[in-house]
């Protein structure tokens, strides 16, 4: 098992390398995929939260439920929401 944490940051430095490649070498392109990649996933977080039973989760979707809601401000400042929104202040109560 040590092996693979070993070879973690090699396989993530050649990650970031393909997706800036794949990206023409612009890092502001690849730091916008990997983030409306990120959304995407959340998304499906959140429908397979939802999908999940109550007495399955036993309470562990809170944490769940927090974590998208700050996915949610993130996906607000990725689209160019202004920081200091009204949105953003409900999302932190």
């Amino acid at each position: 098992m040590a092996q693979p944490a070993r070879h973690a940051p090699d396989l993530l430095e050649a990650a970031v390398e393909q997706a800036i490649a794949i990206c023409d070498g612009d890092v502001r392109a690849a730091l916008r995929a990997a983030l409306i990649a990120n959304s995407f996933l959340a998304d499906e977080v959140d429908r397979l939260t939802k999908e999940v039973s109550v007495g399955f989760a036993r309470g562990r979707i809170s944490p769940a439920q927090r974590a998208s809601e700050r996915l949610n401000r993130w996906r607000g400042i990725s689209a160019g929401s202004k920081l200091g929104s009204e949105d953003d202040d409900d999302s932190r109560a």
